[in-house]
């Protein structure tokens, strides 16, 4: 199967903490490259070339998913799949699939050839090409961390890359027509090979009839075989990453461009639209053989991918990538736990990612390596890091500062630098109001009271994304209790601790000491911005988000709807700003301070006047 999903509940395993192929390519890369991506969650910009990728895999997807019988060249019919409430593709759904109602064309329309199949998926690139080449520029654009601009690539050079892709899969097609089918023809005429997760087609994923293209006898047709031949690919009208497959310890993920399946074989292919050339196309290879290992995986270790290649949509030419043997997949099976525990069931120190940059490789168009195919320079691979500027390997200084002091408004703020906000705090009191605890399904506990501590109180319950799960069996009214790493906030004038999964509260010692009245829910901050992670737009975002860094660490800054300040629309990447009387807290394991009634946001410098990040 080419999807497969995983139950999370009650395994441990957090769904937005797996490891994937991209996050084993980093680490390799090197492990401190890994732990500002994706720990401290750094972000570089997104260059425009992302819209050519996004662009070709859509329109070749939809292509690949029309038949010729159906579809003329020059319909205006696309085949939308059913979707449901969360924006899913809804299989259960078997009546709302296009390509079911679709009137076969006359057969004397019918491709016959290599040639005239080309020719209508062709046309079917031209009709599609637009709308795929426009939404993924509408992606980017709204993306307020992008770089560069749409000018800097061609929407020729797309169409080209598209029409290779094309052009690769037609070989596919005849090679089809070469094996008079494959072992799967005679049965799938007759309707009776449909895999349980079929090749996108615009039928239902539940269909059982004979195909409109099939003959009952006779030498396979192009139009045949271009419907045997059709690889699994993610259906172009579902949501992302909800067509993933995950190890079947829920630990690991990744998904798949094109899977070949028509020979009785099973083939991965990843596209990319690209020439080849550069250290990334070392990192390829890691990715497919790591492919092979999931799906053997996946398949109760029987099955095993035989082929892997790259299809380079700039040069139109194929790179065979060698499969990772038994032993081979044995051993990823293991270390890869092993990094997965270290990096993303636990959250790393910077000291345990070290700054060792592993060699950086030379590639000529089409993946092949070059000759020499290592650059000698041993700190090569910085040169080109989004991170050169803060790392120690980087050589090139950002001037990042720690403030301690800011006037403004006629007042002295105090400044705290991002690497001494602690977003967690404990404090000790009296259980005054108890309500609850109650155990909920999720395995969460569900409790409210206040903490009473001499004159000062706090209002304690569960945290908003989650309640804690470590609640002292010694909790009743009046009992003196610890409230150890909650969440503080202030609502209405009144402290209040929210309680996570990280959270707990135990018996406290007679000789302990936490006062209510020294919690802190307030900081004030001066950083540099990383990047800008959220804009309104009006239609499904109403926050603005930003990644903020200085000399000691980095944290996230949010606004909600109202309180979005009128500054946020003129600052940007590389910007110093200070953020005055923000409400501290954590997002994701990591400092935010949250902008709300009484925050100011002030630009210091603009981003031409800083070093460039």
């Amino acid at each position: 199967m080419p999807v497969q999903t995983f139950d999370v509940q009650g395994t441990g395993i957090d769904p937005y903490r797996r490891l994937s192929a991209s996050q084993v390519i980093a680490w390799n890369s090197c492990p401190r490259m890994w732990y500002y991506g994706w720990e401290v969650r750094l972000k570089g910009p997104l260059p425009p070339q992302i819209i050519r990728g996004n662009a070709a895999e859509s329109c070749i997807s939809r292509v690949l998913q029309e038949s010729p019988v159906l579809i003329d060249a020059g319909s205006d019919t696309r085949l939308t799949a059913p979707i449901d409430k969360d924006g899913k593709v809804d299989y259960e759904d078997t009546t709302n699939w296009l390509a079911s109602r679709l009137i076969p064309l006359s057969q004397e329309n019918w491709p016959k050839s290599r040639e005239s199949l080309r020719d209508w998926a062709i046309a079917r690139v031209d009709f599609h090409f637009d709308d795929c080449w426009t939404a993924a520029v509408h992606d980017w654009e709204r993306s307020v961390n992008r770089s560069g601009s749409a000018d800097d690539i061609t929407i020729e050079e797309c169409r080209d890359m598209i029409i290779a892709g094309i052009d690769l899969h037609l070989d596919e097609v005849e090679n089809c027509i070469d094996a008079s089918g494959g072992p799967l023809l005679e049965t799938w005429r007759k309707g009776e090979s449909r895999p349980e997760w079929p090749a996108p087609d615009g039928f239902p994923r539940k269909w059982g009839n004979p195909h409109p293209a099939a003959q009952e006898s006779g030498e396979i047709s192009w139009c045949e075989a271009w419907e045997v031949a059709r690889p699994w690919f993610v259906e172009p009208d579902a949501v992302g990453f909800s067509q993933t497959t995950c190890h079947p310890a829920g630990w690991f993920q990744g998904e798949y461009d094109l899977v070949y399946r028509w020979d009785g074989t099973t083939r991965i292919i990843d596209i990319k639209a690209s020439i080849g050339k550069g250290d990334r196309s070392f990192g390829y290879l890691d990715q497919l053989r790591l492919y092979a290992w999931l799906w053997w995986e996946t398949h109760g270790r029987s099955e095993e991918v035989t082929s892997l290649a790259i299809w380079y949509l700039g040069t139109g030419t194929v790179k065979e990538v060698s499969l990772p043997k038994i032993d081979e997949m044995e051993k990823y099976d293991s270390n890869y736990f092993d990094l997965y525990k270290m990096i993303r069931q636990d959250s790393p120190e910077i000291d345990n990612c070290p700054a060792s940059p592993s060699p950086l490789h030379i590639f000529n168009a089409g993946g092949i390596p070059a000759d020499p195919a290592i650059d000698p320079d041993s700190n090569a691979r910085c040169r080109g890091c989004d991170y050169r500027g803060i790392c120690e390997n980087g050589n090139h200084d950002l001037q990042l500062t720690t403030e301690r002091r800011f006037e403004k408004f006629g007042h002295a703020w105090p400044i705290t630098p991002l690497g001494e906000i602690k977003p967690r705090v404990d404090a000790i009191g009296q259980v005054v109001g108890l309500s609850g605890p109650e155990l909920i399904e999720d395995g969460t506990i569900k409790l409210h009271f206040r903490l009473q501590d001499g004159y000062d109180r706090a209002k304690v319950q569960p945290a908003y994304n989650g309640g804690p799960k470590k609640i002292t069996r010694g909790l009743v009214e009046g009992s003196r209790v610890r409230v150890s790493n909650a969440l503080p906030s202030l609502w209405r004038g009144e402290v209040q601790l929210n309680l996570d999964e990280k959270s707990e509260v135990s018996i406290a010692g007679n000789d302990e000491s936490e006062p209510v009245v020294e919690i802190e829910t307030r900081v004030n901050i001066i950083n540099r911005v990383w990047s800008i992670d959220a804009f309104p737009d009006g239609v499904g975002t109403a926050r603005w988000a930003a990644t903020l860094l200085d000399a000691t660490g980095s944290a996230a800054i949010v606004a909600f709807k109202q309180f979005i300040p009128i500054s946020a629309a003129a600052i940007q990447r590389g910007d110093t700003i200070a953020v005055l009387n923000g409400e501290k807290g954590e997002w994701s394991g990591r400092p935010q301070v949250k902008i709300g009634p009484g925050t100011k946001v002030v630009i210091i410098s603009d981003a031409e006047d800083n070093p460039d990040f």
